[in-house]
C-alpha cells in the first residue's frame, strides 16, 4: 500500500488520498461531527480490503460497530477491531468481531497491548492495510496527564507510521487550552479542521503538501 483513499470523505478538490504511514488528527468544537469524518476516513477503503482498528473511549463497541455498518453495508467483520475502552461491564459482548476490552481510557498500557493483539489478529488473516483510529484524545487527556497522554501517541502513531497504516485521531479543541492543543497537533502529519461558518459547517487541511488551506463548505 503506498495510498490510502479519502476522496469520498472530504469535499471535492480537497484531497483525494494520504500516503501509508500518514497520521490525522481531526478538531474542532463539540457537536461539529469530528467523530464522523472520522468515520468516514475510516471506512473509506473497507470495500477494498483494508482492516480498521479503533480505539473507542466513550462509546461502547457495539455503538462502533453499528456506525462502521450504516457506513458500510457489506462491512466484513473479520476486517474490523475495536477495543473498548469505556469500562463498562453492561454491555452485551460481542462475539462477531475481533475486540479487546480495557478497564478505562487511564489504561494506556492496557491499550497499548490490545492493539497490538489486533494487529496480530489481522495479520494472521493477511490484512497488510489498516486504517487505525482513536476516538477521542481529549477523553484520554481527562484522565491521564498531558505529558504521559502524548507519549502514548508518539509510540502509538510511530507504530502506525513503521507498519505503513493510516492513522485518524480525534480531539475536541476548544476543551482545552490553546498549549495542549498545539502539543497534541504536533504529533501528527496533518490536521483536519471543523468550523462552524457564516453559511453552515466549514473544513480545511493542514499540513499536506498541496493541499489547500483555504476553508470549504463540508455538509
Amino acid at each position: 500500500m503506498s495510498t490510502y483513499d479519502i476522496e469520498a470523505a472530504l469535499p471535492e478538490g480537497i484531497i483525494e488520498s494520504l500516503p501509508a504511514g500518514t497520521n490525522v488528527l481531526v478538531t474542532g468544537p463539540a457537536m461539529i461531527g469530528k467523530r464522523e469524518l472520522a468515520f468516514q476516513l475510516l471506512s473509506a477503503g473497507h470495500e477494498v480490503g483494508e482492516g480498521v482498528l479503533c480505539v473507542t473511549t466513550s462509546a461502547s463497541a457495539s455503538t462502533m460497530l453499528d456506525e462502521f455498518e450504516r457506513r458500510v453495508p457489506t462491512l466484513d467483520r473479520d476486517r474490523v477491531a475495536i477495543v473498548d475502552c469505556t469500562g463498562s461491564e453492561s454491555q452485551q459482548a460481542i462475539r462477531e468481531i475481533a475486540t479487546e476490552r480495557v478497564s478505562s481510557p487511564g489504561d494506556l498500557t492496557g491499550i497499548s497491548i490490545g492493539t497490538a493483539k489486533l494487529v496480530r489478529r489481522f495479520t494472521d488473516r493477511d490484512v497488510e492495510d489498516i486504517r487505525h483510529g482513536l476516538v477521542s484524545i481529549s477523553t484520554l487527556i481527562q484522565y491521564i496527564d498531558l505529558s504521559t497522554v502524548f507519549k502514548f501517541l508518539h509510540i502509538y502513531t510511530s507504530r502506525i507510521e513503521d507498519t505503513d497504516g493510516l492513522g485518524v485521531f480525534t480531539l475536541e479543541s476548544v476543551s482545552h487550552d490553546p498549549k495542549t492543543v498545539n502539543t497534541i497537533t504536533s504529533e501528527f502529519d496533518c490536521v483536519v479542521e471543523l468550523r462552524e461558518g457564516t453559511e453552515g459547517r466549514e473544513v480545511r487541511v493542514k499540513g499536506l503538501p498541496g493541499a489547500s488551506r483555504s476553508w470549504r463548505a463540508f455538509d
